[in-house]
């Protein structure tokens, strides 16, 4: 493996770690705490920038910023224009999301979005059928599986480095 390749696999690892701990919390709390939200991005982002680097090309680098901002600008909407539906905590993570699936182009990080409210649609419906519509349920745990499967399947598209 190149360099390159083992700083991309370590953001994923601290991305893993911080998103496995934050769907913990937001079950068991409902919140998705911001003092693990900005270190894990920040971390991510030091990690991606030195695979840039070292590959010379900061098109990884730009991308995952490009991701950050497409997979938070619809959950910011959703927030901005009803809060009791989207708390900013989700926002805050599709930033941390977004990043980290933006390593293999924006788009990867609106299918990581897409994926993670496909998969929170099956409890959504059974939640609100049984309790009416202004139930609610934590959405970090489907925003992370979404990721996850976003990632994995970019991995296995164009691997770790693309077009590397």
């Amino acid at each position: 493996m190149t360099w390159t390749g083992a700083l991309v696999c370590a953001a994923l690892l601290v991305w893993l770690g911080s998103a496995t701990a934050l769907a913990v919390i937001d079950l068991r709390t409902r919140l998705l705490p911001t003092k693990l939200i900005w270190p894990a991005a920040a971390a991510v982002w030091v990690l991606y920038a030195a695979a840039s680097l070292v590959r010379g090309d900061p098109s990884g680098l730009w991308g995952a910023l490009a991701g950050a901002f497409a997979a938070s600008a619809p959950v910011f909407a959703i927030h901005f224009v009803h809060p009791p539906s989207m708390g900013f905590g989700d926002v805050r993570f599709s930033v941390l999301n977004g990043l980290v699936c933006g390593w293999w182009g924006w788009h990867v990080a609106l299918l990581g979005l897409a994926a993670g409210f496909l998969a929170a649609l099956p409890e959504a419906l059974v939640v609100m059928a049984r309790h009416g519509a202004r139930a609610s349920r934590p959405l970090g745990p489907y925003l992370a599986a979404g990721t996850a499967a976003a990632v994995l399947w970019a991995m296995a598209a164009s691997g770790v480095v693309p077009g590397g």
